[in-house]
């Protein structure tokens, strides 16, 4: 009955072949807009909750909260959530107690008669309660690592969604004004060789533009495989088909650094979750490291049993066995444990170093990237005004064409420099909210963290 009782709570086995059906079954897609509801009730400590519309547009955020709920990365990557929980129940286990019987019958006949002798015991290793609660506590923190790191890895990937969204964006803005720069190289390229014919002009004149529309064809070639790379990239976040093509909402202005950014560095460690999963991973070395020393401590076992020989006679006892530690005092595993804990003091460290770091350089590379923006957009406006003023000349025609065509060219180029800058400092900004871990711009799926 005992036995029945034990073997009544065992698992079973059950076979899950990784066959291609099986696969091609994992990878089948979800419809985008069937994560709606999963999106607004999202509970994650960095990412923010967001109501989706349904209309079939996506916002960046909207993506990027929903890659956090469709990627089969992620989705692979939870996984050590379940490991670390399994190994949680598991060092909270406690050793079970061992039972052991046995009997020896006489094979011959004897005067007086013989009686089978039996015996029973019953035993315990108390020893391994001694570190039970540290090893369970290792557990514990571990497991609670293990689940600040994935969640700051889908933060991670949910900001890379966001900014592919941003960038396939301001690509599509760009694209037009290098084309605009390509067609009107080409017409003026075309009313070269006709005045090169006519003797207007020389062959330095039409080489030049040859040369500047090469580059500008050129630079609309990197455009447009730089978008194909991008969509690529936000499909693969999303578990997408490569040539599916996500709709984006495009919206009035990029998101902004929304307070001052200068002493940031000094405050990265509360708000950081891989810092702080570092520190649940040093927390859990800490209970392991003590389970080691207490494991120093001679195994004691306590047993209790019955037994007869094989005559009529009984007996009761109580037994204890002891290790005597002359060779083996765990010193092995104290200094394994010792030492990694040292890796992890250092590994802390050094991350905290880097990071404060990061976020010096990114703060200065922002403050660069604004004067240029400053620069090239008071650049633009005045670019502007001569195109407008050249643009009334012209149709007076008291004006050279090929003049108003080289001043609405360079303004193309310039609304060309003006959104690439302003697609840097968008990526700055996003990379400081990684490097802090705090939320800053003025449109952002990060939330304060509470620990």
């Amino acid at each position: 009955m005992c036995v029945f009782a034990g073997l009544s709570g065992c698992s079973t086995y059950q076979a899950k072949p990784l066959s291609t059906d099986v696969v091609n079954k994992a990878l089948e897609q979800k419809p985008l807009q069937s994560v709606s509801i999963e999106a607004s009730q999202l509970d994650h400590p960095l990412i923010r909750s967001i109501a989706i519309d349904g209309n079939g547009v996506y916002s960046p955020d909207e993506l990027a909260v929903m890659a956090v709920i469709l990627s089969p990365t992620l989705r692979a990557l939870r996984d050590q959530q379940g490991v670390a929980q399994s190994q949680v129940t598991q060092a909270g286990i406690l050793p079970n107690p061992q039972l052991s019987f046995s009997v020896d019958r006489p094979t011959e006949v004897y005067d007086p008669v013989a009686t089978a002798a039996k015996g029973m015991g019953l035993s315990y290793d108390l020893s391994a309660l001694l570190s039970h609660a540290d090893n369970h506590a290792a557990a514990q923190a571990n497991a609670r690592s293990v689940n600040l790191s994935v969640a700051w890895q889908e933060w991670q990937y949910a900001q890379a969604t966001r900014l592919s969204a941003y960038r396939i964006l301001s690509l599509e803005e760009r694209l037009p004004n290098a084309r605009t720069i390509e067609q009107d190289l080409v017409e003026a390229l075309s009313e070269a060789n006709k005045a090169l014919q006519k003797g207007y002009q020389t062959a330095v004149d039409l080489a030049v533009l040859h040369t500047n529309l090469n580059q500008a064809r050129s630079m609309r070639f990197d455009m447009e495989q730089q978008l194909i790379e991008q969509r690529a990239s936000l499909n693969l976040c999303l578990g997408r088909q490569v040539s599916e093509v996500v709709p984006i909402k495009r919206t009035a202005d990029m998101p902004t650094l929304n307070e001052q950014v200068s002493e940031l560095g000094r405050a990265i460690e509360g708000s950081r979750l891989d810092l702080l999963a570092l520190k649940m991973g040093y927390e859990s070395q800490e209970y392991s490291l003590r389970a080691a020393v207490k494991a120093q401590f001679p195994k004691i076992g306590i047993s209790v049993n019955k037994a007869n020989d094989t005559t009529p006679i009984s007996t009761r006892g109580v037994g204890v066995t002891l290790d005597i530690p002359i060779f083996d005092r765990n010193q092995g595993q104290i200094a394994i444990g010792e030492a990694s804990r040292q890796q992890l003091f250092d590994e802390y460290v050094a991350r905290v170093a880097e990071a404060r770091t990061e976020v010096s350089q990114i703060v200065a590379q922002i403050g660069h990237v604004k004067s240029e923006l400053l620069s090239a957009e008071l650049a633009s406006i005045e670019e502007q005004h001569i195109v407008d003023s050249l643009e009334k000349t012209i149709h007076s025609g008291n004006l050279d064409y090929q003049v108003y065509r080289d001043a609405r060219a360079q303004l193309a180029n310039r609304n060309l420099e003006l959104s690439a800058l302003k697609q840097e400092l968008l990526e700055l900004g996003v990379a400081l909210e990684i490097a802090t871990g705090r939320s800053l711009l003025s449109s952002s799926i990060t939330k304060t963290v509470t620990p």
